[in-house]
């Protein structure tokens, strides 16, 4: 018997796609930049890419769209959605997968610091279709690092979504989130594995979203600070002038 599970974060979704224009992740890895609200998200960059079937990467078919309902908590960000297939393995009754790798950065302006980042998938997420054998082993797995360089893929630290069958047993996890120290601008690395054993299997993933919380900046500007500090040296001379005139 064949079963299709499909995983929908419509009640995770962010509101601010609506009406957004997309962007192809290829014209952003030609150095393209696209603007979320009041961040930049610019430096994509291709890290790697594998498949088990031959095939080569088509980025024109993930478009990238602006996130942005205002707030700062979820702040602006992205949202990435695989277009005719581009995401979705069959499996070949051995092992057969996508895995692809790709960073970006993204800024804040100034006065403001972006403290967290949450990863989530898009409606309608990803879906697994399987024979119910009870053997099966097929799903779509997102990891990501925050940090101040793009970093290599197997190291440890990520947060990750998961939607998944091994053997009868689900495993769905459809949000993450992770906070470090504030900061004006973070690399961002993302890993996203595709797979299926079976050839009767099939797995894809649709989309996912990208937010990134801020926080006012509240310490002064170099400049800022420079003037208050001229602004006190003159004050302390004016009190001089009037002790010694007086």
């Amino acid at each position: 018997m064949k079963r299709i599970l499909q995983i929908s974060a419509l009640t995770l979704a962010l509101v601010g796609a609506g009406g957004a224009q997309a962007i192809t992740l290829s014209d952003l890895l030609s150095g393209g930049s696209i603007t979320a609200g009041d961040k930049v998200f610019n430096s994509f960059t291709a890290l790697s890419y594998m498949s088990g079937d031959g095939r080569v990467a088509n980025y024109a078919n993930i478009d990238v769209t602006a996130l942005d309902d205002g707030g700062m908590d979820p702040g602006p960000g992205l949202r990435f959605t695989a277009l005719n297939g581009e995401l979705t393995v069959t499996g070949n009754d051995n092992y057969n997968f996508i895995d692809l790798a790709f960073g970006f950065r993204v800024t804040a302006p100034v006065g403001k610091l972006i403290k967290d980042n949450t990863l989530a998938f898009a409606p309608f997420g990803a879906s697994v279709f399987y024979n119910g054998d009870g053997a099966n082993d097929l799903g779509v797995r997102i990891q990501e690092w925050v940090g101040d360089a793009f970093v290599d893929p197997t190291t440890s630290g990520y947060i990750y979504t998961e939607f998944s069958n091994l053997d009868g047993t689900l495993n769905s996890v459809i949000s993450a989130s992770s906070n470090f120290a504030p900061q004006q601008s973070v690399y961002v690395t993302k890993d996203i594995l595709v797979w299926a054993a079976d050839a009767t299997d099939t797995a894809t993933l649709f989309g996912f979203d990208q937010r990134f919380s801020q926080q006012l900046n509240n310490v002064p500007e170099p400049g800022t600070l420079a003037l208050a500090a001229l602004g006190v040296l003159g004050a302390l001379g004016i009190g001089r002038r009037r002790n010694r005139n007086t």
